[in-house]
């Protein structure tokens, strides 16, 4: 798999990077992310940047750069958006409660949310 991220609202940087799948990938809902110093649960998306809007984020094991099997975190061509578990706001570009990454790349068997487990 090839990730590609394109600097847009939502992410100032861009990303490329090869991935090699381990599995097939699911769509996510929420994960484990620090926020000021502590892991909390938030929830997650993926942004277009072309259309400037939220679309799916998905999950999988990939082999990372020889260093064993790890977890990928990514979304569409604008990276990721992450907000607060219990926020209820829709996704925005301009709200102080959520922020950008391009993608994350977690141990395999950290906490994820995945969309067909409710």
């Amino acid at each position: 798999m090839f990730l590609e991220v394109e600097p847009c609202g939502n992410v100032d940087q861009p990303f490329s990077m090869m991935y090699r799948e381990m599995e097939t990938p699911r769509e996510v809902y929420a994960i484990k992310y620090t926020v000021n110093g502590s892991d909390q649960p938030v929830q997650v998306t993926g942004w277009d940047a072309e259309a400037n809007a939220p679309c799916p984020a998905y999950a999988c094991r990939v082999e990372e750069s020889g260093d064993g099997v790890a977890l990928l975190i990514y979304g569409g061509t604008g990276g990721l958006r992450l907000k607060g578990l219990e926020d209820e706001s829709d996704w925005d570009l301009h709200s102080a409660h959520q922020w950008g990454e391009t993608h994350l790349v977690y141990p395999k068997d950290a906490f994820t949310v995945y969309r067909d487990e409710f």
